[in-house]
């Protein structure tokens, strides 16, 4: 019967001291590492076949068959190695693809050059034709497949549109025109008792809102409304909205908490209900495009704006599959361009990332352990909640938020602070105030710092970037008009970056001094309401 005597050296491989008969299960090549004096020497110390000595006494341990194989195992492997060498002796860089600096390269026949030189040539003509063509295109559906077809166009799957949708770095002629007469008439209520502008006609409602800002200013005093003073917070329960204070006498500021908005909860909102949950389940740093993940910024944007105008230090979260927002294929992760950049530039967006690489890391509990951390405001879907019944409402991340947007051609959205739920223990419903829900219930939270306040310098002058992206309608449009007349009115000469006096004087230039008329103001912001 076969077998091998083995014997462990100091490395723990397995060595061959002794060997009776031909082992059955086939030639064995030597190991590498050193043997004992029993066993085959090593690599480096290996002799060529015909050096070896004849068997005698001394080695008579070694049987003859055994001595025979290892010379045919030798032999084999020096001819495998000799092989090899030979090849790589034809091509020095052992690759299977030849190089331009290879000394030893057959000669391609000049036949073959020509060829191929004539062959790029009439491509080069084929492409050259086809772009003209392209170029002298009429038909407008053709040109907009030409141009979705650009190497240099951006891109968007769209369903409403059929296909895929260009993408504009800027916004259009018609697009920009909107957005700055949205701006003036907010303009012209903000600089209307400016001393520069005269012979203003006012209607009752706006007459009405000057009286509550003069009584504001008043009760403050002008100087309060000055660099390093607290952001103005704005009252949505009545129309219009009313200017509030932050200031409880005796009792110190009121604190508002961050907002942590989860971007991806938006996204969920703006989807039909029996879409399936945006990463829910999957990793939400997965590379792969997905239709159904294209983000709607106006969503995003309009969540952002109701916070600022409340006057709450906001920040939207998304993961870092939208950090790289156009893939290389030019196809984009986002519906607009323009404002996903400003709104990155301007600190309202950031990018939450698995850094540690942990398994068990999940996009929701991430957020809702920031949100717990913070004391914030958590804007986010129930969706997500993995556990609803288990619900206390006693932490922040427990006292969720979701905006709910109409199906519309502006997609309105709806937002209430307050929470109403059911109490299991005597099926009585109780109600989370919107007071409790954006504001620290006891000042001296650790969590209230003054460094996770919005200041009012920074809430107007957001206000102004963020009026530059879309036309401001709605709640919004009469919350600003206020915000912005408060600090003219104060003189507190804070940037107002596009809307300031010079920019307002250029624009009634261009649009002229229209007034509207009363009644036409409260049909205008009441039917978004």
């Amino acid at each position: 019967m076969d077998y091998l005597n083995q014997m462990i050296d100091e490395n723990e491989d397995i060595v061959y001291r002794n060997r009776i008969n031909s082992p059955s299960f086939g030639r064995v090549f030597p190991t590498t590492q050193s043997q004992g004096p029993a066993g085959p020497s090593s690599s480096s110390n290996r002799r060529n076949p015909e050096e070896r000595p004849i068997h005698s006494a001394e080695n008579r341990d070694i049987p003859l068959n055994a001595q025979q194989e290892w010379d045919l195992n030798e032999a084999l492997r020096a001819s495998i190695s000799e092989k090899q060498r030979n090849q790589n002796s034809r091509n020095p860089r052992s690759s299977r693809y030849r190089h331009e600096d290879d000394e030893d390269e057959e000669d391609v026949p000049q036949a073959k050059w020509n060829k191929l030189e004539a062959d790029l040539k009439e491509l080069s003509i084929f492409l050259k034709n086809q772009q003209a063509e392209k170029a002298l295109e009429t038909r407008p559906d053709k040109k907009y497949r030409n141009l979705v077809e650009s190497e240099k166009s951006i891109k968007i799957f769209s369903k409403k549109d059929s296909g895929y949708r260009i993408l504009q770095e800027q916004r259009s002629e018609k697009e920009q025109l909107e957005i700055d007469f949205s701006n003036f008439e907010m303009l012209k209520f903000a600089f209307s008792r400016h001393p520069e502008v005269l012979n203003m006609d006012w209607n009752p409602m706006e007459v009405q809102i000057f009286y509550k800002i003069d009584r504001f200013i008043g009760d403050n005093e002008e100087t309060a409304f000055r660099q390093g003073a607290l952001s103005v917070a704005m009252d949505f329960e009545n129309f219009p909205p009313n200017l509030t204070w932050r200031g409880r006498g005796n009792e110190g500021l009121v604190m508002l908490r961050p907002v942590v908005i989860d971007g991806v909860a938006v996204l969920n909102a703006t989807l039909p209900d029996d879409s399936p949950q945006p990463f829910y389940g999957i990793a939400p740093e997965m590379p792969i495009y997905q239709e159904i993940l294209n983000l709607p910024v106006k969503a995003v944007f309009d969540v952002i704006m109701n916070f600022v105008i409340r006057g709450h230090k906001t920040c939207v979260f998304l993961p870092k599959y939208y950090k790289n927002y156009i893939t290389p294929g030019r196809i984009s992760k986002v519906d607009d361009l323009v404002a996903f950049r400003k709104l990155i530039d301007l600190g309202l967006i950031k990018f939450l990332e698995n850094r540690e690489g942990r398994e068990s890391w999940n996009w929701f509990l991430e957020i809702s352990r920031i949100v717990d951390q913070t004391g914030s405001v958590f804007v986010s879907s129930l969706d997500y909640r993995r556990k609803p019944e288990d619900q206390k409402y006693e932490k922040p991340s427990d006292r969720i938020i979701q905006p709910i947007f109409w199906n519309t051609f502006d997609r309105v959205m709806v937002l209430e602070p307050s929470i109403r739920y059911k109490d299991e223990n005597d099926n009585s419903f109780r109600t989370i105030t919107a007071e409790q829900v954006l504001q620290f219930a006891e000042p001296d939270d650790e969590r209230a710092q003054l460094g996770e306040q919005l200041y009012l310098d920074k809430q107007i002058e957001l206000i102004c970037h963020l009026c530059q992206l879309y036309p401001t309608k709605s709640m919004h449009k009469v919350s600003i008009q206020q915000l912005l007349h408060l600090v003219v009115r104060a003189n507190s000469n804070f940037d107002m970056p596009g809307m300031n006096l010079e920019t307002y004087l250029g624009m009634c230039e261009r649009f002229g001094n229209h007034q509207n008329d009363a009644e036409d103001f409260v049909d205008d912001n009441n039917s978004n309401v």
